[in-house]
């Protein structure tokens, strides 16, 4: 009798933590929203102001000479130029600072 009361008492007092344990922590997100946002307006304006003859891509006489380095692997399509969302995804990819 004595054995079944110890080990009512201990079910019953472990138990609450065992519940309180079942819920998982959300994943902090790499970037808070705010810093990501201000990144991609930041990277935006950059893009623009490189883009000389305004035609929505950057070509390798637009680039500086880190990026234009890197051309060949930052144009996905092979086309010779960056476009916006090649340009985007290497700033994102920390290749664009």
């Amino acid at each position: 009798m004595k054995k079944l009361v110890i080990a009512t008492v201990l079910s019953l007092g472990l138990a609450p933590m065992a519940f309180a344990q079942t819920t998982t922590p959300a994943a902090p997100s790499a970037t808070p929203p705010a810093a990501s946002a201000t990144t991609d307006a930041a990277a935006d304006a950059k893009f623009k102001a490189a883009d000389k003859n305004a035609n929505g891509s950057l070509e390798s006489t637009e680039l500086d000479s880190a990026t234009s380095g890197m051309l060949a692997q930052l144009d996905t399509d092979k086309d010779g130029k960056l476009s916006r969302t090649e340009y985007m995804s290497g700033v994102k990819a920390g290749q664009i600072k």
